[in-house]
């Protein structure tokens, strides 16, 4: 079930709305569209927050998200890789639907850090090999915010 980043649930799919949405767009704005997943460990289950960010360059955005909750224990590596997996399934979900009408996905943004200090920089290479060998550009923090701030708003 996806929804619009105010909490609307949205009725028809997620591709109708999204081209309804275009459709509301002038002809002239520059649309980029951005994908991010985060998620949240706790009480045995993990809540994953996969979103979809429209920008009209220097006019703002839309955005919609899907929170899928999966119960039981899974390690960080494995969380992890499996935001990438979400991100990188939803890219290839809706990418043909956007490239027939002459637009596509820009990013894919991961919650991973570079920084050594964080277990998350172990699996860059992996993460960043898998959405390059799904077709995909990736992107890591600290320029990763459709993951690092929308979708962890949204998996909370």
């Amino acid at each position: 079930m996806w929804s619009r980043l105010n909490g609307v649930q949205i009725k028809s799919t997620l591709e109708d709305t999204i081209l309804l949405d275009i459709t509301d767009s002038d002809n002239k704005d520059i649309i980029k569209f951005y994908i991010g997943c985060d998620s949240h460990y706790g009480f045995n289950r993990v809540i994953y927050s996969t979103v979809l960010v429209m920008l009209k360059e220097g006019k703002g955005g839309r955005g919609y998200y899907q929170r899928v909750i999966e119960e039981g224990k899974i390690s960080t590596k494995q969380r992890l890789f499996k935001e990438t997996y979400y991100a990188v399934k939803l890219a290839t979900e809706i990418n043909p639907m956007l490239e027939s009408i002459g637009h596509k996905i820009e990013e894919i943004h991961t919650d991973l850090n570079p920084d050594p200090n964080y277990i998350s920089s172990t699996m860059i290479a992996q993460c960043l090999g898998y959405i390059k060998g799904m077709g995909f550009k990736g992107t890591t923090k600290p320029n990763s915010w459709a993951a690092s701030s929308v979708a962890d708003l949204k998996s909370k």
